[in-house]
């Protein structure tokens, strides 16, 4: 199945002595703010473009509870940048928002932001005959239940549990939700977790947050997220270059 991306890269302006600590952190919770903050003036004109403004904060807009399934826009820090990346009807509804906005925009009082379109990507998903090597960043993989497991493991259970967890979030949550119907190949962890020296809080829930390289028979474009706390950018997948 053939997944479209695209992914705008978001410049923030601060006031001369505001703090910048709370924008460069792992999880983009202020990105989708001011994002949101740009799509509610213009909700009705987008939806009459068929846009689902939804998907800018993943909540029913009637009921206000979370959605299910996949988020598709997904806001993330990656690489030292500040980045909103959107796939399949994601990546419309994004596209539609920012034709709306030619120069930077104030968000708050203290922040200002510009959007510059940084990658396009229509790619299919498949199967490979050579195994390929990917990142994820501030991986989220474990609810409390398997951390107690986890840090309770030998070593070599340790990287089990791990590629266990990345492939059932591969299967039974990316290509679930994606409609992509391929069986996940194995998953090879191919060097020892990083681990973070401190838990992420996401809903309250504290995790710990993995930097992660592994291999498999599968060719995934940069950008898609895994685990838990994907659309505030945490598990973030990449190809490996070098």
């Amino acid at each position: 199945m053939m997944i479209s991306m695209i992914t705008y890269r978001i410049t923030p302006f601060l006031n001369l002595g505001e703090p910048r600590e709370p924008y460069h952190i792992p999880g983009a919770e202020w990105l989708r703010d001011a994002v949101k903050g740009l799509m509610h003036p213009n909700s009705a004109e987008l939806k009459s473009s068929g846009v689902d403004t939804s998907l800018f904060h993943n909540h029913n807009e009637q009921t206000s509870h979370n959605k299910p399934g996949y988020p598709l826009i997904i806001y993330h820090y990656t690489g030292g940048q500040f980045l909103v990346t959107g796939i399949n009807e994601g990546a419309f509804a994004l596209a539609q928002l920012m034709t709306l906005y030619h120069e930077p925009v104030r968000v708050s009082n203290q922040l200002l932001v510009s959007f510059s379109r940084f990658r396009e990507v229509n790619q299919e998903i498949e199967a490979t005959l050579v195994p390929i090597n990917y990142t994820i960043t501030n991986y989220l993989a474990l609810n409390s239940e398997i951390h107690r497991e986890y840090e309770a493991s030998a070593p070599r259970s340790k990287i089990t549990i791990l590629e266990d967890a990345i492939h059932k979030h591969i299967g039974k949550d990316l290509f679930k939700h994606l409609g992509i119907d391929m069986a996940v190949s194995e998953i090879n962890l191919t060097a020892l977790p990083e681990v973070s020296p401190h838990r992420q809080t996401y809903k309250n829930h504290h995790y710990l947050s993995f930097n992660l390289r592994f291999s498999a028979c599968l060719k995934l474009p940069d950008y898609l997220a895994l685990g838990n706390g994907k659309a505030f950018g945490y598990g973030i997948l990449e190809k490996v270059t070098v």
